[in-house]
């Protein structure tokens, strides 16, 4: 069975390679905050990695929001959205549903971690 998530990039993840970036989305209302997903294609079990990113560069700040990924595809990050400009959803494969309150500074109020 073929390994699902967030986006199906092919091969590339199962025989290697650099983080890829899968989303890379402003939240609502605008404002200098962004939603970044990158999957780690490296090995046979990916994992995703969710960030919130605030500024520009060169002051730009990044937080980790999340961590999904393993040797279960229930760890698989099946989607990332933005809720609200200060909230952000992550669902598993499996239907897990973790949700997060981004700070006005935009710091996470916890950071989600599944498989690994």
């Amino acid at each position: 069975m073929a390994r699902r998530g967030l986006a199906d990039r092919g091969v590339s993840g199962v025989f290697g390679g650099a983080s890829v970036r899968e989303k890379n989305e402003p939240a609502p209302g605008g404002g200098h905050r962004r939603l970044v997903v990158e999957r780690d294609g490296s090995g046979l079990d990916p994992v995703w990695h969710v960030y919130v990113q605030q500024g520009d560069r060169p002051l730009e700040r990044r937080w980790s929001v999340g961590s999904f990924g393993g040797r279960s595809d229930a760890h698989a990050l099946r989607e990332a959205v933005w809720t609200s400009p200060d909230r952000i959803r992550m669902t598993t494969q499996e239907g897990a549903v973790h949700e997060v309150s981004i700070a006005p500074g935009g710091r996470p109020d916890r950071v989600v971690s599944a498989g690994g």
